[in-house]
C-alpha cells in the first residue's frame, strides 16, 4: 500500500498512517512518501512492534512500515471533551475550546490553524491537541501566541 502525505501538516500524516495500518495484514508493508522525516511517529511505530525503515530519496522521505505478528494497534491520544471550560489556557484542548466558544474558530484560523476550517479535521485534529501543542506544530512565535491567547481570553464570560 502506498500513501503520499507530502504537503500535509501534522498531525494529519500520522492520522492517515494509523488509519492505513489498520488495513494491513501481517507481513504487509505500507510505504509513505513525505517531505519530513516522520520523527514524531517513528518511536510509536517501533514501540508498537512494527518493522520500520526510512530512506531519503530525491528530497523526500520514504517510510516503510511492515506489520508483524507482534504489531499492536496504534491510536492517537484523544482527550475527551466535556461541556465545561473553566478557563482558556495554553493547555486547553482545542476541541473543548471550540465546543465552549464556537466563535474561537475564527480566531484560531486567523492565527494560522487553517486545517480547522475543514469540519473533518475539527473532528479529529482538534481532539488530539492543546493550544500549546498547536503552537508548536505550526511554529508560531511566542509574540503571536500571546496575541492569540489575549483574543481567546476575551471570549471568556465574566
Amino acid at each position: 500500500m502506498l500513501l503520499d502525505v507530502r504537503g500535509l501538516k501534522a498531525p494529519q500524516p500520522a492520522l492517515m498512517i494509523i488509519e492505513a495500518l489498520e488495513k494491513l495484514g501481517t507481513g504487509e508493508t505500507l510505504e509513505v512518501i513525505g517531505d519530513k522525516p516522520f520523527v514524531d511517529i517513528l518511536p510509536k511505530l517501533g514501540g508498537a512492534g512494527y518493522d520500520v525503515e526510512i530512506k531519503e530519496a530525491a528530497g523526500f522521505f520514504v517510510l516503510r512500515v511492515t506489520k508483524t505478528e507482534s504489531s499492536k494497534e496504534l491510536s492517537m491520544e484523544v482527550k475527551e471533551c466535556d461541556e465545561r471550560l473553566e478557563e482558556i489556557t495554553e493547555d486547553t484542548n482545542v476541541a473543548k475550546l471550540l465546543k465552549a466558544y464556537p466563535e474561537s474558530l475564527r480566531i484560531l484560523v486567523k492565527y494560522g490553524f487553517s486545517p480547522l476550517e475543514n469540519p473533518m479535521m475539527r473532528k479529529t485534529l482538534a481532539k488530539t491537541i492543546t493550544l500549546k501543542g498547536a503552537k508548536r506544530l505550526i511554529g508560531m512565535s511566542n509574540e503571536k501566541f500571546r496575541e492569540m491567547m489575549a483574543e481567546l481570553k476575551a471570549l471568556e464570560k465574566p
